[in-house]
């Protein structure tokens, strides 16, 4: 990866390559998605990091309530009857709307960062805006492996909804999914201010999607916004890389 990204003029760093510093103000929250459909983790429980809070996806759409979480997605303005749809992009929209941390992340049940334990440290000394996981390599491409994997034809409305976008977004999306390195699991930490950027780009995008291609009969093909998220998210963040400061990091992935 190292290598690949020098040779595109960027830089490969991961949070464990940066140095910390002291700061007794920084306020940050990972939020963990949770859902009433989680199956118990074959390897015994996961314990959950004192920067990190569970939140219940799907609330709106059952009566049961996970006892661990403070929070539920269907709190004040929320998203959450989407859910079956969006799966933990209700979360994050609830996060947009809700919280006031300085550094806001998203996580799941089975699959979360592994940040060192001074990590908050490490973004404020080096003017850090965003931790992305470490990129997979799919092929033959972005978009060729979505449409293999997926309803082909939903990545063609996303295109089109792209296309029709008068931002940089809209030129660049066709370049950047010929390529082979994609952000997955939709989890992620961002500064507060690039977080609100990037939720007001993305949700209006997927709704529109929505809009056109409506629900699938097949349940794991009706997740499909979801789905488009994940490169949504790569795409957002290949466009606008000169303008904040990026690094990785290693993830679990809880069986």
């Amino acid at each position: 990866l190292k290598k690949v990204y020098e040779e595109s003029g960027r830089e490969f760093v991961k949070i464990d390559d940066l140095n910390a510093a002291y700061d007794a103000d920084t306020k940050a929250c990972i939020y963990e998605v949770r859902s009433v459909y989680d199956k118990t983790l074959g390897a015994g429980v996961y314990n959950r990091a004192e920067y990190e809070r569970s939140i219940q996806v799907g609330a709106a759409l059952t009566d049961k309530r996970i006892p661990e979480c403070e929070f539920s997605d269907n709190e004040g303005e929320n998203i959450s009857e989407l859910n079956r749809q969006l799966c933990e992009e209700t979360a994050l929209y609830w996060i947009w709307k809700h919280t006031k941390e300085d550094y806001l992340g998203l996580v799941h049940y089975r699959r979360h960062f592994l940040l060192p334990t001074d990590w908050k440290q490490r973004m404020v000394k080096n003017d850090i805006d965003v931790v992305l996981p470490i990129p997979l390599y799919v092929g033959p491409s972005i978009a060729e492996n979505y449409r293999f994997r997926h309803v082909a034809e939903d990545w063609d409305v996303l295109m089109d909804v792209l296309k029709s976008g008068a931002d940089e977004t809209a030129d660049r999306a066709e370049a950047i999914f010929r390529g082979n390195l994609y952000f997955p699991c939709n989890i992620f930490i961002m500064r507060r201010e690039v977080l609100q950027e990037y939720c007001s780009w993305l949700f209006p995008i997927l709704f529109k999607v929505m809009e056109r291609v409506g629900e699938h009969v097949d349940a794991y093909q009706n997740r499909y916004p979801a789905f488009m998220a994940e490169r949504l998210l790569t795409l957002f963040f290949a466009v606008h890389k000169d303008r904040y400061s990026i690094i990785y990091a290693d993830k679990n992935f809880l069986g």
